[in-house]
């Protein structure tokens, strides 16, 4: 009877460190390669937004636990100072993906914002299921075990549906490819791996789930971190 679980357990944590580990190792090789012009990540994302005819999204620099995202209720785009400031491939990667949600408008912003709804609770949801199953079991007397299967239950249900919405992700990643053509028409190279590089942050999120008590304790609990953004002033674009 435990086999199944003890499976689907492996099963969901392999998952969750491939898509870790698929998207540390782009950030180890990209931020070490040079961005081919010499823009940085908020100014190349300024491009991109100018290119699509987008002009009401501000760009800050974000220092707070979560950061590198785009938020569609405020039209934000939120960059750590490393990405905002940047001219390697990983400010490019990070900054053009995210710029890129902006231009998901109609049902493709739907399909966005719940996309944001499910990020948060893969990244928040595990903990407070944890603390429930052990309400539940110190106060209650719930059996351990049925907690712990309901708790896996849950974990399952939030890491299902961040895959099944990651479609998202790489429909965001499409938007960017006029741009791309005309702004690298001479670095067809420098093209492709730019695109190889965004197609593996596309499923950064995927292993949230198993950084949830890290978001809790520092981003969710009262008092932890400041996620207060500072504005970034507007910068000249580099030819």
């Amino acid at each position: 009877m435990l086999a199944i679980p003890i499976l689907l357990v492996i099963v969901c944590v392999g998952l969750c460190r491939w898509a870790t580990g698929r998207y540390e190792s782009m950030l180890a090789r990209a931020t070490n390669e040079q961005a081919p012009t010499a823009h940085t990540g908020a100014e190349v994302a300024r491009l991109f937004l100018a290119f699509e005819g987008i002009a009401d999204v501000e760009i800050v620099e974000h220092g707070g636990t979560v950061t590198n995202y785009f938020d569609p209720k405020r039209r934000r785009l939120f960059l750590s100072r490393d990405v905002a400031q940047g001219t390697t491939m990983a400010a490019w990667t990070l900054a053009l993906h995210e710029a890129a949600h902006a231009a998901q408008t109609g049902d493709a912003l739907g399909d966005l914002k719940w996309r944001h709804t499910v990020i948060k609770m893969a990244r928040y949801g595990p903990v407070f299921a944890a603390i429930a199953a052990g309400m539940l079991m110190f106060f209650l007397k719930f059996p351990p075990r049925f907690a712990l299967m309901a708790l896996l239950a849950v974990c399952i249900i939030f890491l299902l549906l961040n895959v099944g919405t990651l479609a998202v992700e790489f429909n965001a990643n499409a938007r960017l490819r006029r741009f791309l053509e005309k702004h690298l028409s001479s670095r067809a190279s420098a093209q492709e791996r730019l695109e190889g590089y965004l197609n593996r942050a596309a499923t950064r999120e995927v292993g949230d789930l198993l950084q949830s008590p890290r978001y809790f304790l520092f981003s969710a609990m009262p008092g932890s971190g400041s996620n207060r953004p500072v504005k970034q002033d507007a910068a000249v674009d580099k030819e």
